[in-house]
C-alpha cells in the first residue's frame, strides 16, 4: 500500500491538488475523491490549512 498527501488552503484545494498529484504520479491507480480523507493541518499562521490523504 502507498500513501499520497497534498496540502491546500481550503478542503477543495487540497482535494484538487491530490487529484492532480495522483494523475501525474500514479495514472494507473484507481482514485476517487470519495476515498480521500481531508484533515486540518497547521495553525492559523500557516498558508496551507488542510491536507488530503489517499491510501491505495
Amino acid at each position: 500500500m502507498q500513501r499520497e498527501t497534498a496540502r491546500g488552503r481550503t478542503r477543495e484545494e487540497a482535494l484538487s491538488n491530490l487529484d492532480k498529484l495522483m494523475m501525474s504520479k500514479h495514472p494507473d491507480a484507481i482514485f476517487s475523491r470519495d476515498s480521500a480523507q481531508v484533515y486540518e493541518y497547521g495553525n492559523e499562521k500557516s498558508e496551507d490549512k488542510f491536507v488530503a490523504e489517499c491510501t491505495f
